[in-house]
């Protein structure tokens, strides 16, 4: 085996801190090879150090979004048109991804490589530190369970960063020029030595798609009979619910570019990634069959939507684990708790130790809270304009908030997720919460997707009919009346942005399905300054995430992206 690499030019080496003891603590940082000896316990405290990075604040910045990876579930759903905010003087995600400037050369999308990296480089030294030959049952699981955190955070990586066809010429003329269309990341593995990582260029879609469907073919193995006591933990559930978002990937990737189906078959025979399992697959119709029969097995473990009350809880709502949840994180009392650099502090209205308490209310975007009937009870997870501003809180909505305190608060806001107990005035326990990752919902919704393309439209609409009705709906009304793909996909996605909003799911599905996004339109309730249109039958350009230069300075092979940034005016229609 070669040397692990340590210093690792890819993710910024300022931002390092090498863990000395651990045997003292499980390490929230990054430990290296030289220091994990081969007794179970130093590997079960490296595992855990593992799963505590989804926590630690870190990423290449100090701001108030960098609290771990659920930072990067909000700046998602910014990216977005479903979350826009009530007052942009203390909202720390407004440069970036919302006004869509500083998009270039500077921290935010520095955040996502860094942060992405250096939790690979955690799931790397354990990998490279356990022996298959050798394992125990217990060594086995934390192999397990490393793998299918590497294959997340590679998964985001690719989805980041892969350039997509925007429509705007200047940036999409330059991605031409520069040969990066169907380029994702770069590989790191517990193999790459630091050498090597010096001129590391990003991997073609096809070796990455094989890559990460390998670690999730060994995952699988590896936790075969693993049973967690922790949702933090991956387990059999986990994996084929990582599958399933994978094959969906790749059915709406092969289905738009043929061409690239072609490609991904003939590499598919290449001795170079004779290591890593061929897809097997022959059409895009395999892919969305896979996705499906995944998502299924999902649902067939038992899980259970989350319920009315269960959704409205004001002590336990979207902040403790239920019967829905697949897989989350869980943030404990001892995790640097900070009063702002918090999830609860960011999203929850219901706080008054966040940034909310100043305006930066974050709201449904107008257009889509007037898509949900008053028989979808989801509905009043958020104010309807009606109700803003009123005496009272009136009957329908569930919420901590006094009367005093719901006069003040603006039509649109959300209080889907709860702080800890309810507790509004103590970030020590308010914000000690735990953040669905992945719900069996949403295994729902990739199910109905998958087997609209392998079965038809109507057989996908009658699975979408069949869950709003028995989980969202009051009286059954739900009614899909989509008479072709296109109508149906739409639909769906209004239902999983509906479902979703906060859990940072839905930029993924816009990108690979090259969805418009849009924020400026008549009555919108997005700022001014936040009103920007990505082109229809597009990639939104601010989805094409930049390379920044703590990366190209010192990897080589790096060839970049265009900056988004560049070209704001050509954005729109």
């Amino acid at each position: 085996m070669k040397k692990l690499l340590k210093n690792i030019a890819f993710i910024s080496l300022a931002s390092i801190t090498f863990s000395s003891c651990l045997e003292e603590t499980f390490p929230t940082d990054i430990a290296t090879s030289d220091q994990v000896s081969v007794s179970e316990e130093a590997l079960g405290a490296l595992s855990n150090s593992v799963i505590a990075y989804m926590t630690t604040y870190d990423g290449g910045t100090s701001d108030n979004t960098n609290f771990g990876y659920a930072g990067f579930m909000m700046w998602r759903d910014v990216m977005l048109q479903d979350m826009p905010v009530y007052s942009t003087s203390y909202d720390y995600f407004n440069y970036g991804f919302g006004t869509t400037s500083y998009l270039g050369d500077y921290p935010v999308p520095s955040m996502f490589w860094t942060y992405h990296y250096n939790l690979i480089n955690n799931a790397n030294l354990l990998i490279g530190s356990i022996d298959p030959e050798t394992m125990t049952e217990t060594t086995k699981s934390y192999l397990g369970n490393a793998l299918v955190y590497r294959a997340m955070a590679y998964m985001d990586l690719s989805r980041y960063f892969e350039y997509k066809h925007t429509g705007v010429s200047n940036l999409d003329s330059k991605a031409e020029a520069n040969g990066i269309y169907g380029l994702t990341v770069p590989l790191i593995t517990e193999n790459t030595s630091e050498e090597e990582g010096r001129n590391n260029p990003r991997v073609p879609f096809y070796k990455m798609y094989r890559f990460i469907m390998n670690d999730l073919n060994n995952a699988e193995k590896y936790l075969s009979d693993f049973q967690r006591e922790k949702k933090n933990w991956a387990d059999l559930s986990v994996v084929y619910g990582m599958k399933a978002r994978l094959w969906m990937e790749l059915g709406s990737r092969f289905e738009l570019y043929p061409d690239d189906l072609a490609t991904q078959i003939s590499h598919d025979k290449d001795a170079e990634l004779e290591t890593y399992a061929s897809l097997n697959i022959n059409s895009a119709s395999d892919c969305y069959a896979n996705a499906a029969s995944y998502a299924r097995k999902v649902i067939d473990k038992g899980y259970t939507p989350v319920g009315e009350a269960q959704w409205h809880d004001t002590a336990s709502g979207f902040n403790t684990v239920n019967d829905a949840w697949i897989f989350a994180i869980l943030i404990g009392a001892n995790d640097g708790l900070s009063s702002w650099k918090a999830f609860i502090s960011q999203i929850s209205p219901e706080q008054t130790f966040g940034t909310t308490q100043y305006g930066a209310y974050r709201m449904i975007g107008k257009s889509l809270f007037d898509k949900i009937p008053d028989a979808d009870w989801r509905k009043t997870s958020w104010i309807a304009p009606n109700d803003a501003g009123k005496n009272s809180v009136p009957s329908q909505y569930k919420t901590l908030l006094s009367d005093e305190q719901w006069a003040n608060i603006p039509a649109y806001t959300g209080f889907k997720f709860r702080p800890n107990q309810g507790n509004m005035g103590n970030y020590l326990i308010g914000n000690v919460v735990n953040i669905p990752l992945m719900r069996v919902e949403e295994m729902y919704f990739i199910e109905a997707e998958a087997v609209a393309h392998t079965q038809g439209v109507q057989a996908g609409i009658s699975l979408l009919e069949n869950f709003m009705n028995t989980y969202r709906y009051k009286d059954g009304s739900y009614k899909c009346n989509s008479s072709n793909m296109e109508l149906f996909i739409d639909e769906l996605l209004v239902q999983k942005r509906i479902e979703f909003w906060g859990e940072g799911i839905l930029a993924f599905d816009y990108k690979r399905l090259e969805k418009q996004i849009i924020r400026g339109y008549a009555g919108t309730n997005t700022p001014a300054t936040h009103c920007y249109n990505s082109i229809k039958g597009y990639a939104a350009p601010w989805m094409n995430v930049y390379i920044t230069s703590s990366e190209y300075k010192y990897n080589l092979g790096i060839i970049n992206n265009p900056d988004p940034s560049s070209s704001i005016e050509a954005w729109e229609e």
